[in-house]
C-alpha cells in the first residue's frame, strides 16, 4: 500500500471524505464467509482470496490513475451456503441481504460513487445475494456498486479461460489438469494451488494424496433437471446447458447439506474436485488472470462502457435462489387466495 493515492479505509479521517471528488474516488471491499475446505485447507480460504482479490485490484487500478483515490476496506467476513461443519460461520441470505444493502448505503452516503465488492465464496446464495444487492443499491442510492469476481472466477473454473491461463503458466497444462480443473471446485485444484501461491505454510501436506472427491447429487432434482431440460429442449444447446448447469450446483448443493447434516451419499464430503493437482505455479498464473479479469471489468465501468448494475453472473438468473424469494411467492399466493376469496364472494351475491 506504498502508492500516494491508495489508502486503507480503516486509516481515513473525516476530513478526508470531505475531501473526496466523487467522479474520481473508489474504494474495494472483501466479502467472504469462513467456511471448512476440506482437511488440508483453513477456513479463511475464501476470505484470503477476496481480499487478495480486492488488494491486488486496487494496487492496479491505482498505479493506472494516479489521478484517482482508491480505498481499501477491511474484509466483511459473513457469507451464507457455507458447508454446516464445525468451524463454518453462517448467517441467513436475508440477514447477508441486509448487511451488504446497509454497507452500500454508508458508502454512499461517505461521498464514494464507485464501490467493488470482491467474494472468493462459491455458495449460490450468496453470490445471489451480492448481486442483487449491488443492483439495489446502485438503484437507490447513486452509487455504482458492483462484484465482477463471481462472474470472473466462474469463467474460469468451468475452463473457459484456460487459454489465458496457459499463457500466464508459459505452457499448456497437462491432460490431468485439464480433466480435473473443471466442474465442481471447492478446496480442491484452483483453491489449493491459490493458496499455494499466497501462504503455503497454511496448506497441509496432505492435499497430495487426496484424490477425487464430491457431494452426492440430490437425486430428487437431478430428475426433475432432466425432466425439465427435456421439455425446454426448444430452447436450444445454450439455453439447456446453462439451465442444466444451474440445477446440476443446487443437486449437489442440497446433496452436501444433507451429506454433512444426516450422512446422506455416504462419508462425509468436504471437498470438491481433486487437491493433489495443486500447484503454486497453478496458483500464480490463476491469481494472474482473475486480477487481469477483475481489473477489466472495473476499467468498464469506471469509463462507462457498462453499468453497475449489468454486472452478473449465472447466480442472478435463477429466481428461486435470489433474496427473498419464498417470502414474495407466499405473499403471492396470500394475495391470489384472498382475490379468490373476494371473488367468490361477490360471485355469490
Amino acid at each position: 500500500m506504498s502508492l500516494p493515492n491508495l489508502l486503507r479505509g480503516e486509516e481515513l479521517r473525516l476530513g478526508q471524505f470531505r475531501a473526496f471528488d466523487p467522479e474520481r474516488t473508489i474504494c474495494f471491499i472483501p466479502v467472504s464467509s469462513l467456511e471448512v475446505h476440506g482437511p488440508h485447507l483453513p477456513v479463511g480460504m475464501d476470505v484470503f482470496m477476496a481480499r487478495w482479490m480486492a488488494e491486488e485490484t486496487a494496487r492496479r487500478f491505482a498505479e493506472a490513475h494516479p489521478d484517482w483515490t482508491v480505498v481499501v476496506y477491511l474484509p466483511l467476513t459473513v457469507g451464507t451456503d457455507e458447508l454446516p461443519l464445525p468451524g463454518s460461520m453462517h448467517v441467513s441470505q436475508p440477514t447477508l441481504y441486509r448487511v451488504l444493502t446497509a454497507q452500500g448505503r454508508s458508502l454512499a452516503e461517505a461521498g464514494y460513487r464507485y464501490a467493488v465488492l470482491t467474494n472468493g465464496h462459491g455458495g449460490a446464495r450468496h453470490a445471489a445475494a451480492l448481486e442483487a444487492a449491488c443492483r439495489a443499491v446502485s438503484r437507490r442510492h447513486g452509487i455504482n456498486l458492483f462484484t465482477p469476481s463471481i462472474a470472473v472466477l466462474h469463467a474460469i473454473v468451468s475452463g473457459r479461460r484456460f487459454d489465458a491461463i496457459e499463457g500466464a503458466l508459459g505452457r499448456s497444462l497437462t491432460q490431468d489438469e485439464q480433466a480435473h480443473l473443471v466442474g465442481g471446485e471447492h478446496a480442491a485444484g484452483w483453491e489449493t494451488s491459490f493458496l499455494l501461491a499466497e501462504r503455503a505454510e497454511l496448506v497441509d501436506p496432505s492435499y497430495q494424496e487426496l484424490g477425487p472427491d464430491g457431494p452426492p447429487a440430490f437425486r430428487p432434482v437431478v430428475a426433475v433437471g432432466r425432466w425439465v431440460t427435456r421439455a425446454l429442449a426448444r430452447g436450444g444447446p445454450k439455453a439447456n446447458g446453462r439451465l442444466e448447469e444451474m440445477l446440476s450446483s443446487l443437486a449437489g448443493s442440497i446433496g452436501w447439506l444433507l451429506n454433512a447434516r444426516f450422512g446422506y451419499g455416504g462419508h462425509e464430503v468436504t471437498y470438491d474436485g481433486n487437491p493433489s493437482i495443486a500447484s503454486a505455479e497453478l496458483g500464480h498464473a490463476f491469481r494472474q488472470v482473475m486480477v487481469e479479469d477483475c481489473l477489466a471489468m472495473v476499467e468498464r465501468v469506471v469509463r462507462g462502457e457498462q453499468r453497475a448494475e449489468e454486472v452478473r453472473s449465472i447466480a442472478s438468473e435463477p429466481a428461486i435462489i435470489q433474496p427473498y424469494f419464498w417470502r414474495r411467492l407466499g405473499l403471492g399466493a396470500a394475495a391470489a387466495v384472498a382475490l379468490l376469496v373476494v371473488l367468490r364472494r361477490r360471485l355469490r351475491r
